[in-house]
């Protein structure tokens, strides 16, 4: 909808132009002109069609144009009482008598007659020829931003006998008029928050940056609202800067007398316009503050024809306003309108130069805008998922807040200053917070974050947060290199920003679209090595622009990341820095021999002194007179490290609050060390020996768990573990993780492990847990509403700082909480020897070990029976193969499956994640990633007619397939997705050993329904005995462990080869692997292959049952392709990559 240009008021705000739909402006369009214009005439252009002053001149042409004429003639000697340099304030009808009932409507008495004024109009206009009117605002505006609204404000300037009238507003008042109308306007509008551009001439543009201080002042409100909806400002020759050889000032001056047509030197146009009042100083010195501060677009536009070079006075003025019409920033992107000053803003044909700049302007802001609503679609959605995948986190679990009175000392720094408004040599540096672990520069993070929400979320402002780990980025490219298998993958940063960068930056969506469709044919798409490379060598390096108003970045690098991967991230950071308007703050540990350039460095430790000081004396619960000695002796220790003060303030206020005196208080203080892991180390020596096992069982499962578990999975999965591993271990080596032994029931569990744990309640659990973390442990909630408000139970449990899980994944922990207390005690042999992947590694048998009793209670006894689709039914006689594919496929049996799937993970806890993570403790260990221990496996699942195989697999696909590429799927995402990969080898081991057992599984429930028999007697879980260098006959080895089993053959020995990660087939085969003579079972041979002495090999079919199945079931077929290298005495044996 266009306004009709009679109906435009010349005072106020006016709507030119409106898209049909009221809800479908993305910006609005403010037009403000300067002293001496018009809300219609600065902006139209009245001439021949091509602008009477649109060519440039040179010294030797001629002044022709009716604006030239009009510049340099002599004025005619009337008085008359304008609103500008073109329009009289009243034109007298013929015969009137002059009067007038509105005073400033009285004409003077020089002012001539209607006859006169025609006379003045027709000789000023004479040089026209005939006109042709555009007023681009409505003519062609709309057409090149039709989702913008379209205003223009107008203001009157009086002046009389070429001389302003004084007590007149000047432009700052005429700035809190817009301010006002501007704020009033939007607000009954209810687009207060709406995106405005403001389009500046002359003079206007100090109205225009009047208008944002004064914006800035209010707190609150609708005028601030302006400020923070500014998204740009076009600037048509207006005045910024001091030039070499005229001040702002006279530049001010000069601008206001071509358009107001008036003597500069006038004094009362100086107090009009404000060029010799301090606030226009102090206006430009605020607006680039203001500019930088909220980072709103901004383009000048020059004036650039001299109207005679002859006359060295109109000359010297036009140079002037040229040089003064830049602010001298690179962000402007000035450009020059062939035109004279007052012909700046007007155009006289859609295919005028200066309009084609100014609607593009235009366009691109309009199209940032409407960037920033853009709603992602289907392709995008796709390409952010595949971007964000989900991954193993450990996130700092303090509060978001900081202890009152705290990290107030950054926001008084001149570096902090800098950084925070962009200013200087600093708009494009990095804020680099170092620190020693402790200190607190997580908590400086998140508060210095806060601070910046609640200052700039109302202004559009992006906040991106992010942490990072790794060694170093060698493990992106090459998956084998990672030091431990719990690292978090150093690629997540990179992908967590360009997944929060994705919803902001339109450009790097096309872009990854584009990456992601080329990289659509191989195996993976968008895999870790393809994100940080496109992140490092495409995206940084090139020119990064969002819609949003400020971009915050906050990278907070774990203290334990390897100091190659902090120098790459910093690097690439800065880059980003340089190559960007975002403000980007990492804090990391303090790694003295890493140097950035472009980064401002703060050491937190060595400036948060204050802060503990602050927190002891306020803390400490000692009464002496030498109270201020021992927070000043507490001070010092701490060195910095906040944490430490923290725990040693709790440990001193319990020993004082039990009655200790000053004196051991100050000896307790000086033994305690100076260091976060001595600290920890020195408080789990003062349990005794009983309280250390049950503390190793806690920790385990905190440290070492795929992810955070919840304080009801963690209290049945501290009373499944076995309390003493290490002993375990020397007895039956890595093996210890399969013997399961006979089912029990979740009542018989208390009983049966870990009886000292008396707790029988979440909330006793917790007073358990926290004694036997000695206070290293907390509880963290997933709501906002905090760990109260949570139901007791549901509640997650991690360490109270990231340091505590370095400390135990160094070893240092598991270690000295193997390490008995009183002489007596038991102390594995091993443990001086043992390194600190053996800690980590017997820990996931033990934690293997209690997944798979579980897995194996007798609570679950009708979970997997006799289904090949999932949960079962309670009767196992009545399912059987005759169920027809429909009915399995059918979309109701597998609602009901998947229901009945959910109805039993939430009804027992730690089901789920014992399901979910089978695979992820049986891969942990080092011995077991490389060398699977296949017969054990397959043994233990096998057991007691599939019983852990098919339970598993129902639980784990929720009625989908239990085939062996169904189970790495449902992984593919998982923790156990790295442990999976190529490099290690396991993933084709296993993935012989599920294809064989789904196999079986399906050929034992048919043999059962056709047979009609029931189930076997349940035995117990055991494997066989391993030795880790020569062979042994098994009743040698059961013999020495107490196993006696006389089933087993004495020449068969099974036995880990020294030579190929293979198990070597025995001679002759045990009893229990015998085939029943009642059944037989042959499958074709798949080839023939070498043996090691290069002779043929034998091609025979050994056949053979699980151990525990009875005669007349399937036998197990192993047909097995010789020839790599590594056989059994008879002939046959399989290796690396065998199928079987």
């Amino acid at each position: 909808m266009k306004a009709n240009e009679e109906t435009i008021k010349s005072v106020g705000l006016s709507l030119l132009y409106e898209p049909d739909d009221p809800g479908n402006p993305v910006v609005d369009i403010v037009l403000v002109h300067g002293i001496g214009g018009h809300p219609v005439r600065s902006w139209k252009c009245q001439g021949t069609g091509q602008g009477p002053s649109r060519k440039p001149t040179t010294p030797n042409s001629t002044i022709n144009g009716s604006s030239t004429r009009k510049r340099l003639r002599k004025n005619p000697p009337i008085s008359q009482l304008r609103r500008s340099n073109s329009e009289p304030l009243l034109v007298l009808e013929k015969n009137s008598t002059g009067k007038s009932k509105h005073p400033l409507r009285k004409t003077s008495s020089k002012s001539s007659s209607r006859f006169k004024l025609a006379e003045f109009l027709a000789a000023s206009d004479k040089d026209h020829n005939e006109s042709v009117e555009v007023f681009w605002p409505l003519d062609f505006l709309p057409t090149s931003c039709p989702n913008a609204r379209v205003f223009t404000w107008g203001h009157h300037t009086l002046v009389v006998d070429q001389k302003p009238l004084r007590l007149q507003n000047d432009i700052f008042a005429h700035a809190r008029e817009l301010l006002h109308e501007l704020a009033s306007s939007r607000t009954a509008r209810g687009t207060a928050a709406r995106p405005i551009i403001f389009v500046a001439h002359s003079t206007g543009g100090l109205i225009v940056k009047e208008v944002l201080r004064l914006a800035e002042a209010e707190r609150d409100g609708p005028s601030r609202e302006v400020l923070l909806s500014t998204s740009g400002i076009v600037f048509l020759a207006c005045p910024h800067r001091s030039t070499d050889r005229s001040t702002l000032a006279d530049a001010i001056r000069n601008m206001a007398s071509v358009t107001l047509n008036v003597d500069a030197n006038d004094t009362v146009l100086q107090e009009l316009s404000g060029a010799n009042n301090v606030d226009v100083e102090l206006g430009q010195q605020a607006f680039l503050r203001i500019w930088n501060d909220y980072n709103f677009r901004v383009k000048t536009f020059q004036e650039s024809v001299i109207l005679s070079y002859r006359i060295l006075e109109i000359r010297v003025e036009a140079t002037t306003r040229r040089l003064a019409s830049i602010i001298g920033d690179a962000r402007e992107h000035a450009e020059t309108i062939s035109a004279i000053h007052s012909d700046v803003s007007k155009f006289s044909s859609h295919d005028d130069p200066g309009y084609r700049s100014l609607a593009n302007c235009l366009a691109d802001l309009v199209g940032r805008e409407e960037d920033r609503r853009h709603v992602l679609n289907t392709k995008e959605t796709d390409c952010l998922a595949a971007l964000v995948r989900p991954h193993i986190t450990f996130s700092e679990t303090h509060p978001a807040t900081s202890y009152p009175g705290t990290c107030l000392w950054l926001y008084e720094l001149p570096d902090f200053h800098a950084w925070h408004h962009r200013s200087d040599v600093n708009n494009n540096k990095i804020l680099w917070i170092r620190g020693e672990p402790g200190c607190g520069k997580t908590i400086l993070l998140r508060s210095l974050r806060g601070r910046l929400e609640r200052q700039w979320s109302a202004a559009g402002s992006a906040f991106i947060w992010s942490t990072a780990e790794g060694h170093d980025t060698n493990t992106i490219f090459f998956p084998g290199t990672r030091r431990q298998q719990h690292e978090i993958n150093p690629a997540n940063v990179y992908r967590s920003l360009l997944a929060q960068l994705f919803l902001h930056d339109p450009h790097l969506r096309r872009s990854l679209l584009a990456l992601q469709n080329q990289s659509r044919g191989e195996s993976q798409a968008l895999d870790d090595a393809l994100v940080v490379s496109f992140f490092a060598d495409e995206y940084i390096n090139k020119r990064v622009d969002t819609p949003s108003r400020r971009t915050f970045l906050f990278v907070d690098i774990s203290d334990d990341a390897g100091p190659a991967y902090v120098e790459e991230l910093i690097f690439r950071l800065s880059q980003l820095a340089r190559n960007s308007d975002f403000s980007i703050c990492v804090a990391s540990a303090h790694h003295p021999e890493l140097e950035e350039d472009n980064a401002i460095n703060i050491g937190m430790h060595l400036r948060n002194t204050d802060d503990i000081l602050r927190y002891v004396n306020l803390n400490l619960v000692a009464e002496w007179e030498e109270r201020n000695q021992t927070v000043m002796m507490i001070g010092q220790k701490a060195g910095g490290v906040f944490l430490w003060a923290e725990i040693v303030v709790n440990i001193l206020n319990a020993a004082i609050t039990e009655g200790a005196s000053q004196y051991l208080i100050e000896y307790t203080l000086d033994e305690v060390p100076s260091d976060l892991h001595g600290l920890y180390e020195w408080m789990l020596t003062t349990l005794n020996d009983r309280e250390k096992a049950e503390s190793l069982v806690l920790f385990q499962w905190v440290i070492l768990a795929s992810s955070p578990m919840r304080l009801n999975d963690l209290f049945v999965a501290v009373r499944l573990t076995e309390p003493a591993p290490f002993a375990s271990f020397k007895e039956f080596g890595p093996l210890m993780a399969f013997r399961v032994g006979l089912p029990f029931s979740m009542r018989e569990l208390r009983q049966l492990r870990n009886s000292e744990i008396t707790s029988d309640t979440p909330h006793q659990f917790h007073q358990w847990l926290r004694a036997r973390s000695i206070g290293l442990l907390e509880l963290k909630s997933d709501n906002t509403q905090g760990v109260a408000n949570e139901p007791w139970g549901l509640q997650k449990v991690q360490p109270i700082h990231s340091s505590v899980r370095s400390f135990f994944l160094s070893g240092r922990g598991f270690a000295c909480l193997a390490r008995p207390s009183s002489p007596d005690a038991y102390k594995p042999p091993s443990s001086p020897s043992l390194f600190t992947e053996d800690y980590i590694d017997i820990s996931h048998y033990s934690l293997l070990r209690a997944c798979l009793t579980y897995l194996n209670m007798r609570d679950f006894e009708n979970l997997g029976h006799h289904s090949t689709a999932g949960i079962t039914t309670n009767n196992p006689a009545t399912t059987t193969a005759t169920t027809t594919k429909q009915d399995a496929s059918s979309p109701s049996r597998k609602k009901n499956i998947v229901d009945q799937r959910n109805l039993v993970m939430s009804s027992y806890p730690f089901l789920q994640y014992a399901v979910d993570n089978l695979l992820f403790h049986l891969l942990s260990p080092r011995h077991f990633r490389y060398f699977l221990p296949q017969r054990e496996v397959m043994h233990t699942l096998a057991a007691n007619r599939f019983r852990l195989w098919r339970r598993w697999t129902s639980l784990l696909s929720g009625g989908g397939t239990a085939d062996s590429a169904g189970i790495f799927a449902r992984h593919s995402d998982g923790a156990a997705a790295a442990l999976l990969s190529p490099v290690f080898g396991a993933k084709f081991r296993l993935e012989r050993v599920f294809r064989k057992l789904g196999r079986l599984s399906s050929a034992s429930a048919v043999s059962t329904g056709a047979t009609g028999m029931g189930m076997s007697p349940i035995t117990p879980i055991t494997p066989v005995t391993w030795s880790p260098k020569t062979p042994r006959s098994a009743v040698e080895e059961n013999a020495a462990n107490g196993n006696g089993n006389e089933n087993v053959n004495a020449n068969a020995g099974a036995y880990w080869s020294p030579r190929a990660p293979v198990f070597r087939l025995p001679k002759v085969l045990p009893a229990q692997f015998r085939m029943p003579p009642t059944i037989s079972l042959p499958v074709p041979p798949v080839g023939r292959g070498k043996g090691r002495k290069g002779s043929p090999a034998k091609k025979e079919v050994v056949k053979a049952v699980v151990p525990e199945m009875e005669a007349g079931l399937p036998v197990l077929d192993l047909d097995l392709e010789l020839g790599f290298g590594v056989e059994g005495e008879d002939g046959l044996g399989f290796g690396m990559g065998l199928a079987i």
